[in-house]
């Protein structure tokens, strides 16, 4: 996925919290982005970027815990 200023800030979002469902990360884009949330189409886009962001993070996370194991 291409590091735009959106996915990265998507990913500092799910670092950085506890954990944030989908729907406020959307709240928080349509608040600093402006981003049309409302529009299915929209919606649906983004919905997919957070689910792949959430699983790049949570792979960077297993891959941390694994080398402080060794």
């Amino acid at each position: 996925m291409k590091e735009t200023r959106i996915v990265k800030y998507i990913k500092s979002l799910i670092r950085n919290h506890k954990y944030l469902t989908t729907e406020e990360i959307m709240l928080m884009l349509e608040r600093y982005y402006n981003l049309p949330i409302s529009v299915p189409s929209v919606y649906y886009k983004y919905k997919k970027i957070i689910r792949l962001c959430r699983q790049e993070v949570y792979k960077e996370r297993r891959r941390k815990k694994r080398r402080e194991a060794r």
